[in-house]
């Protein structure tokens, strides 16, 4: 870990390279779906529209052709809006992971404690494929399902240990202030 001076005298600590990493990972897939639907809308419509249309129970397809287009263009466009869902939350989360890695490299805690807290914090970055599976399984699964699938596999298990890495950052950071402020009290 390298540190840096700031203008009080103090030292900050960058986070591991491992967990920057990470983020860097989560970010580039961010740009990669990014730069597929800026360049490849139509084709990303056409294939998904064509999937829903191989799965007309699901979709409650009449084969009337007037009918089944608005149900099959609403599908297609459900998976665009997914796919950027899973683009905006890539970025989002690994930014703010960043920030966060960076708080934890910094708090003063014994090194098994910061280890577990990183671990447990870049674990969430697994969160946003939830939005990806969201967008591939739906055209062969339904909307209900591919969400079903995304809870149980991506949004509950690592959107919840996100979430309670992030709240027991909190109370010990919160912790160390109310500590900090006694001693010097």
């Amino acid at each position: 870990m390298r540190a840096r001076s700031t203008a009080e005298g103090a030292v900050v600590k960058a986070p591991p390279a491992l967990a920057v990493l990470a983020c860097l990972l989560l970010f580039g897939w961010g740009e990669l779906t990014g730069a597929l639907q800026g360049g490849f809308r139509n084709q990303i419509l056409a294939a998904a529209a064509e999937a829903a249309q191989a799965h007309p129970a699901v979709h409650q397809l009449t084969g009337l052709s007037d009918v089944d287009q608005s149900i099959v263009e609403g599908i297609a466009q459900e998976v665009l809006a997914r796919l950027h869902t899973f683009h905006v939350h890539t970025h989002g989360l690994a930014l703010v992971t960043l920030a966060l890695v960076t708080v934890i490299a910094n708090i003063q805690v014994g090194d098994r404690m910061r280890t577990f807290l990183m671990g447990w914090t870049i674990l969430g970055l697994v969160y946003p494929f939830g939005w990806l599976t969201v967008a591939l399984a739906l055209p062969a699964q339904g909307k209900a399902a591919a969400f079903v699938l995304a809870e149980r596999w991506f949004f509950i298990p690592f959107g919840g240990l996100y979430l309670s890495a992030v709240g027991t950052l909190i109370a010990v950071y919160a912790w160390q202030c109310l500590r900090a402020a006694g001693k010097e009290g």
